[in-house]
C-alpha cells in the first residue's frame, strides 16, 4: 500500500473532487445495512432513563485500535449498539435533563455525536466521509447534534455542572480484546474529569444487548443465510486429499460473496485427530479417507455474527462408529431444542431442566467409550451462548431465556484415543412460545449431510 506522502505544499482544491465527495457521501457504506435511527435513539433514551443520575461517555475506536492499514474498520461494540456509527474517531454524550421531582421519569436533554471535520486531503485517499460541520449530519446520524470532536471537552464540563457523575466503559468485554483501549479511555476521562464519578456502563448495556430488536434480529437471519450457504458448498468440496485450510477458503468467499463484511470469529476446520481440539484453527491439515471434520465456520453482516458447526466424513460416509457418536450428539441437541422457551435456563450441569443438563444427560446415558464408559466425560464445553454484535455477545447467563434471545445449540463429543471429535451447532432464536431454529436449511441428519456430500463440485 502507497504511504500517506505529502509535501508542504497543499494541493490545491478540486472542485471535481469536492463534488465527487458530496454526491457520494450521500450513499456512504452503501453495502452495510444500519437498523432504523430511531431504534439506535430509543437505545440512548432508555440508557439515560435508566441510569439516571449522571451523563453517559462512550468512545468509538480510531483506525490504531483494529490495525486498520491490515484489516476492515470494526467499531467498539457497545459505542456501535448506542450509536449506528461504523466510522473512526468518534465520540458520545448523553445528558438527561434536570428532573422537577423524584418520581418523574428521567428523559435525555442533550444527545450529541462528536466525529472528525471534513479532511479533505485525507479523503482522496480514504473516500468520502461525513464531517461534524455538514448540515445534514443530524439527519444521518439520527442525533440531535453533531459536532467536532474538538468541542467534547468543553460539552463534557458543561455537563458535568449538573451531573457530577459519568457512566462509561468500567470493564472490558470478555474476549472481545478491548482491554487496553477500555484502560485507555477510562485514563484519558480521569484527565478530562479529575473531579468526575465514574461508574459503569456495561450492565446496563448487557442487559439490553441480551435481547435482540426486530431489526437485529433481521440483520442476523441474513448472515445466518450467508453462512449457511458457506456450510453446503464446503459439504460438497470436502473429501480425502483436500486440505483444510481450503475448505476454510472457499467458506469464506461464499459468505463474503453474500455481503459478510469478515468472519465471526477464525475459521476452525479440523480434520481426524483435530476435530477433537475445540479452538483449533489453524487450519493446517490434508484430510484423510477416515476423517471426521468439524467445521466451525460463519460470516458476520452488518457487523452482526453467525455461528454454525457442522461435522462431516472425509469419505462422504459416515463410519458404523463414527454415525453412532454422530446421532448421540444429534439427539442431545435435539432434546435441548425442544427445551429451548422463555423461563428456562441455558446454563448450569446439575441444575435440574436447564439445557446443558438436559443435553449432557442425554450423551450420559447413550453410547459408551472403547473403555466402555459414558460418554459425558466428552462433552467438555457449555451449550451454548448468545450470539449478536459478537459471537460470544454479552448476556446474563444467571438469568433465564427471554424471548428475543438469539443462541447457540451445540453439544459436542471430542474423543482423542479414536480421533473423533462431533460438534453441531444451530443458531437459535427464542420465540414466546418456544423456539426458531434459524440455520435450519442446513442438513443435521445423517442422511442429510451425506446426501449433501453427493453432490460434489
Amino acid at each position: 500500500m502507497m504511504r500517506h506522502l505529502f509535501g508542504r505544499r497543499l494541493a490545491s482544491q478540486n472542485m471535481g473532487f469536492l463534488v465527487a465527495v458530496t454526491l457520494a457521501a450521500a450513499q456512504l457504506a452503501a453495502a452495510w445495512e444500519r437498523e432504523p435511527l430511531s431504534v439506535y435513539h430509543e437505545r440512548r433514551a432508555r440508557v439515560v432513563s435508566e441510569t439516571g443520575d449522571g451523563v453517559v461517555v462512550l468512545f468509538g475506536y480510531n483506525d490504531e485500535d483494529v490495525a486498520a492499514s491490515v484489516t476492515t474498520f470494526h467499531q467498539n461494540e457497545n459505542f456501535y449498539y448506542l450509536t449506528g456509527w461504523n466510522e473512526p474517531t468518534a465520540m458520545m454524550l448523553l445528558v438527561p435533563r434536570v428532573a422537577k421531582g423524584r418520581d418523574q421519569p428521567v428523559e435525555m436533554e442533550k444527545e450529541i455525536l462528536f466525529i472528525p471535520p471534513h479532511d479533505y486531503r485525507q479523503e482522496k485517499w480514504t473516500g468520502p466521509k461525513l464531517g461534524a460541520e455538514d448540515a445534514d449530519a443530524p439527519e444521518r446520524t439520527g442525533f440531535r447534534a453533531v459536532k467536532s470532536t474538538s468541542l467534547f471537552h468543553s460539552e463534557l464540563l458543561e455537563a458535568l455542572k449538573s451531573f457530577p457523575k459519568i457512566y462509561t466503559e468500567l470493564t472490558p468485554q470478555p474476549e472481545s480484546g478491548e482491554d487496553a483501549f477500555q484502560a485507555e479511555m477510562v485514563s484519558k476521562l480521569r484527565k478530562l474529569a479529575p473531579l468526575a464519578q465514574l461508574a459503569d456502563l456495561r450492565p446496563h448495556l448487557t442487559r439490553m444487548r441480551t435481547v435482540k430488536s426486530p431489526s437485529e434480529i433481521a440483520l442476523i437471519r441474513k448472515g445466518a443465510d450467508a453462512s449457511v450457504e458457506a456450510h453446503l458448498a464446503a459439504m460438497k468440496a470436502v473429501r480425502p486429499g483436500v486440505w483444510e485450510y481450503q475448505i476454510a477458503a472457499l467458506m469464506k468467499y461464499e459468505y463474503e460473496r453474500r455481503g459478510c463484511e469478515w468472519p465471526s470469529y477464525p475459521p476452525i476446520v479440523g480434520s481426524g485427530f483435530y476435530s477433537t481440539v475445540l479452538h483449533y484453527d489453524a487450519d493446517t491439515q490434508q484430510m484423510q479417507d477416515g476423517d471426521v471434520v468439524v467445521m466451525d465456520v460463519a460470516g458476520s453482516y452488518s457487523g452482526y455474527a453467525s455461528d454454525i458447526t457442522r461435522t462431516l466424513p472425509a469419505s462422504g460416509h459416515f463410519t458404523p462408529r463414527q454415525r453412532e457418536i454422530y446421532e448421540i450428539v444429534l439427539g442431545a441437541q435435539n432434546a435441548a431444542l425442544t427445551a429451548i422457551k422463555p423461563g428456562v435456563m441455558i446454563g448450569g450441569r446439575g441444575k435440574l431442566a436447564s439445557l446443558q443438563q438436559i443435553a449432557f444427560e442425554y450423551i450420559n446415558t447413550h453410547g459408551k467409550d472403547l473403555h466402555g464408559k459414558p460418554l459425558g466425560q466428552y462433552f467438555i464445553h457449555g451449550l451454548g451462548h448468545s450470539v449478536g454484535l459478537n459471537v460470544h455477545d454479552p448476556a446474563e447467563y444467571d438469568q433465564p431465556l427471554q424471548a428475543g434471545m438469539v443462541i447457540t445449540d451445540e453439544p459436542g463429543i471430542y474423543i482423542p484415543e479414536e480421533k473423533l471429535g462431533v460438534r453441531i451447532e444451530d443458531m437459535v432464536l427464542v420465540t414466546q412460545d418456544g423456539a426458531e431454529l434459524l440455520t435450519r436449511r442446513l442438513p443435521r441428519t445423517v442422511e442429510e449431510v451425506e446426501k449433501a456430500m453427493s453432490q460434489k463440485q
